[in-house]
């Protein structure tokens, strides 16, 4: 009972089926019948006057299609025009579809008839496997028999090639059954080329690296015999086209073109051209060797690495070319003949105005100079003058320091005169500006050639120190000044002379109690003196023991 219950629904199944695509079959025939054979000419604008005697016409304006009341309804647009012209066969798109399925049909109809491919034919001729580090890039134009044709081959032409080298080289075909080893393997290497190279021409990068290496290596020129610029550089120029991402590319060769089509020229190759072309290096490694997923990273960026390190040197190659081109361009040239004539023209097409004012300024700009000239070497000998007025002055302070200190040599030891270093502190202190100052000196404590008296020495001396060296000099010298005219009033006063014991108390006190070199010698003298009996002042003590001296 199941399996009737089954049959009946499987036979309502396939009635079904059957019903709707009888109703489809039906819809067809009726759009064929009373659409697409009564309209063999479709419009888009309105126009009464090419409406046809009992015709209709179809608008641009969205109007819905009913066929004999049926549900079959579509917009008048432009997917309903395309579709109506496929079916009148005035379409572009089906011609062209129909054109490549028939080529199509007629290359596996040639495939199927052809015994065999003549390999020795040029375009079936291979170069030979180039090797760029760890990989190796045969010749897959040659495999497709597109030797002649190479990078300019479209994926059209690729497609049909494989598929006719594929039937013609199917191992099936060649008889790889009753092949010896050695031609199994030939048939098998034949067949896997035809893959690899469809694989590789058919992927856009793939391509692009293979075709990358297949172009041979450029050598530059970097200059060019007069008169063979467009034989030596604009070939290049040809060859660097293909590699070019921007297309298509301005190439102007022409001799006569304009200026404005030269410049363009440069511009784009000088700093537009951006290549496309890859450069496999020697030392990449292969991703597949890879361990893990960050191996087969770090692989990568080495790879870029390294190719782009050789990408810039081509770079700098043609930069280096694209420069020399322009310097050797004739038309470049000339163009610079031409702009350094309209300079020079401009400059000697300036006004007489002008040339006067240039005239006049050249004038003042000559005085100012001769001016700066003449105070420069006014300078110069003020500088001469002043250098030697200086010299002269230092030799005269010289002179007149080596004076003081023979005058201060006249008066060492008398009372108040100060040390030698303090003498030589006053010499030091004393510069050229003080020149005057020390021939003023000289001259109130000498006579002529020589001193006046050790009293007048002392107190110029004492005089000059307090002057220059400061400090407690001052009153050192008011009281050498006090001193001298206390002596002075008390020779006046007593004015007598030395007695014998006064002598051998001076004597004894000056020798063997205070030699030379004891502090304040004189004082302390004086005082032995008074615990004698013998009452004498200290200036008294000196004067008379450097007259017995004497």
């Amino acid at each position: 009972r199941r399996a009737r219950r089954a049959r009946r629904a499987k036979m309502a199944s396939e009635d079904l089926d059957a019903l709707e695509r009888m109703i489809a079959d039906r819809e067809r025939a009726l759009v064929e019948e009373h659409v697409t054979s009564a309209f063999t000419a479709l419009r888009i604008a309105y126009d009464a006057r090419e409406v046809p005697a009992g015709g209709a016409i179809v608008l641009g304006s969205p109007a819905p299609i009913v066929v004999d009341g049926g549900h079959m309804k579509e917009f008048a647009g432009r997917a309903f025009h395309e579709r109506a012209r496929v079916k009148c066969g005035l379409s572009a798109v089906c011609e062209k579809e129909l054109a490549r399925k028939a080529s199509i049909a007629a290359l596996d109809e040639q495939a199927m008839d052809d015994s065999g491919v003549d390999f020795s034919a040029p375009e079936y001729k291979m170069k030979k496997t180039k090797r760029r580090g760890n990989k190796e890039f045969a010749d897959h134009y040659g495999a497709l028999g597109l030797a002649l044709v190479r990078y300019r081959a479209t994926k059209q032409q690729i497609m049909e090639q494989h598929k006719y080298l594929t039937i013609q080289l199917h191992p099936d075909k060649c008889g790889i059954a009753q092949a010896d080893d050695a031609g199994k393997e030939k048939i098998e290497q034949r067949f896997k080329a035809v893959l690899t190279a469809m694989e590789t021409l058919t992927d856009k990068n793939r391509r692009r690296e293979f075709d990358s290496v297949d172009a041979p290596d450029f050598d530059f020129p970097s200059e060019c015999k007069e008169g063979e610029f467009f034989e030596t550089f604009m070939p290049h120029f040809h060859l660097l086209e293909r590699f070019s991402e921007t297309q298509p590319v301005p190439i102007c060769d022409d001799p006569d073109a304009s200026a404005e089509d030269v410049r363009k020229h440069y511009i784009f190759w000088g700093a537009k051209f951006k290549s496309w072309r890859e450069f496999p290096h020697e030392k990449e490694d292969d991703v597949e060797t890879a361990h893990d997923r960050n191996h087969r990273r770090h692989i990568e960026r080495e790879n870029q690495r390294l190719r782009a390190e050789e990408k810039k040197k081509e770079t700098a190659k043609i930069r280096a070319f694209v420069e020399a081109a322009q310097k050797y361009d004739p038309r470049c040239i000339k163009q610079r003949a031409e702009e350094k004539a309209q300079r020079e023209a401009r400059r000697l097409g300036r006004t007489a105005s002008s040339v006067k004012i240039q005239e006049e300024e050249a004038a003042a700009k000559a005085a100012e100079e001769a001016a700066a000239k003449a105070a420069e070497e006014a300078a110069k000998v003020d500088k001469a003058s002043a250098k030697k007025e200086l010299e002269k002055n230092k030799k005269a302070l010289r002179k007149e320091k080596q004076r003081l200190r023979a005058l201060a040599a006249s008066a060492e030891g008398w009372v108040d005169m100060p040390a030698d270093h303090i003498v030589e502190a006053l010499c030091e202190a004393m510069s050229v500006e003080k020149l005057a100052d020390v021939k003023a000196l000289c001259d109130a404590i000498s006579d002529g050639e020589n001193p006046k008296g050790p009293f007048d020495v002392v107190a110029g001396i004492l005089g000059a120190c307090a002057a220059e060296l400061g400090g407690d000099w001052a009153a050192k010298a008011e009281e050498a000044a006090a001193r001298r005219a206390e002596r002075e009033a008390s020779e006046k006063v007593s004015g007598a002379a030395w007695k014998d014991d006064e002598v051998a108390a001076l004597e004894k006190g000056a020798k063997q109690l205070h030699p030379i070199g004891t502090d304040n010698r004189w004082d302390a003298i004086a005082a032995h003196m008074a615990a004698e009996g013998k009452t004498r002042n200290a200036m008294d003590c000196m004067t008379k023991f450097r007259t017995m001296s004497a």
